[in-house]
């Protein structure tokens, strides 16, 4: 199966998605809709749209294990 893991970038941490896990409970989206911005075309993560405490904290949030992330400012990534 082709890896369907979806990629954005911030400055100071990246967020995959992986459609295949979601189970769309819409914690993301309700967590923060700055930064979690469904049904529009294009982008739909937004990572600079809030601090990366709190990106941490969505990501940690999601239920199904469908939201990931890297830090890219220098401090340690989730393993």
């Amino acid at each position: 199966m082709a890896d369907k893991t979806e990629v954005y970038r911030g400055t100071r941490v990246t967020v995959r998605f992986d459609g295949r896990k979601c189970i769309h409970s819409r914690n993301c989206v309700l967590g923060d809709p700055r930064v979690f911005e469904p049904n529009v075309p294009g982008p739909w993560i937004h990572p600079e749209a809030t601090s990366v405490e709190r990106v941490l904290e969505l990501v940690h949030a999601c239920p199904s294990g469908a939201l990931t992330y890297e830090r890219t400012d220098g401090e340690e990534s989730e393993q």
